[in-house]
């Protein structure tokens, strides 16, 4: 197999295992699963990056860096339990607080690659199931905030070239900065101080803007309104989000006449004053990251142990946001 991508490039792929999984009917679904929220206005979507070429990426930069042939695996397959319309599984199946955290796609993932046809695939091919599920045997595929990881990587490299429409052209071209990504034992590393300080201005850029605004976290709670009457009136099932695509749950919501107008409200009309108490609370988790690099000496610090306005900023950012809206217009 050959994968190429316009990031990392074209590498040849010789392990049949990676092909028989890209080629699964539950891996192929990701290519109608998107990465950023909906936003009916641009059109549709925030950020025009499928799940599938997420992964593929992910995948790639783990083999490119090295990465064990499981640890490539468990990077290949980590998006695979996403439901329709990503993260508003939290708003829509979690509990109150879940958006917080956004876990829920963690939480059944799983069960969701032990009942899919991956599972057979993987333990055919020798590999154990269990092994490669375990997040905590693979640093580079997944290390918590802010340190960086090949998921976080890929998805914010992903979104540099789409940011001018927030009117946020970023200083970094996303293949040149994918140059400056250093693997060590502990997890990835950015090659020097200005690499480190471009990702975290093009990451944490990117979650302001997108994934954590206001605008964003909106439409996804309409999305959400919208979808759980659906399923409240028997047009949707939960089963529905985790083996459809994002296209595919609206047309079928479409067909039996469902209302969308909500998706078409105006953000601002509905946004409450900070002194409203009859409002409805919408929290969303915030992402952000201190790069670690390696310095001039060869030793690995964090930007913001050498940059104080770096470090002023990061420390006055919460772990999660609450945006607060009218209970009704």
């Amino acid at each position: 197999m050959i994968a190429c991508d316009r990031i990392y490039g074209v590498i040849d792929v010789t392990e049949p295992v990676f092909s028989q999984i890209i080629s699964a009917p539950t891996f192929q679904r990701l290519q109608g699963i998107n990465m950023g929220p909906w936003r009916p206005n641009m059109p549709f979507y925030s950020i025009p990056v499928s799940r599938y070429h997420h992964s593929i990426g992910v995948f790639m930069l783990l083999r490119i860096h090295g990465a064990s042939v499981p640890e490539q695996i468990a990077g290949l397959i980590h998006d695979v339990s996403h439901t329709a319309f990503s993260h508003l599984s939290d708003r829509l199946f979690g509990d109150t607080d879940a958006a917080k955290t956004q876990e829920y796609q963690d939480d059944v993932h799983e069960k969701f690659v032990k009942n899919s046809e991956l599972a057979e695939i993987i333990t055919k091919a020798g590999f154990d199931l269990d092994m490669i599920l375990d997040d905590t045997r693979f640093k580079l595929k997944e290390n918590e905030l802010p340190d960086l990881c090949a998921d976080r990587l890929d998805y914010s490299l992903r979104a540099i070239p789409h940011m001018h429409q927030y009117g946020k052209l970023l200083e970094c071209d996303e293949v040149e900065l994918s140059r400056a990504i250093v693997a060590t034992p502990d997890g990835f590393v950015m090659r020097d101080m200005e690499s480190a300080r471009l990702f975290a201005h093009a990451f944490n850029t990117t979650d302001e803007e997108i994934y954590s605004s206001f605008t964003g976290v909106f439409y996804e709670e309409m999305l959400a309104r919208i979808c759980r009457d659906a399923i409240g009136r028997g047009i949707l099932t939960r089963d529905d989000f985790f083996h459809l695509n994002d296209m595919q749950v609206i047309r079928k919501m479409h067909a039996a006449g469902v209302d969308f107008s909500l998706l078409y409200s105006d953000p601002d009309q509905w946004r409450a004053d900070d002194a409203a108490t009859d409002c409805v609370m919408l929290p969303q988790k915030l992402r952000r990251v201190d790069p670690p690099f390696i310095a001039a000496d060869g030793t690995i610090t964090r930007l913001s142990r050498v940059d104080a306005e770096f470090a002023k900023y990061f420390a006055a950012c919460p772990k999660f946001v609450e945006y607060k809206i009218k209970k009704e217009l």
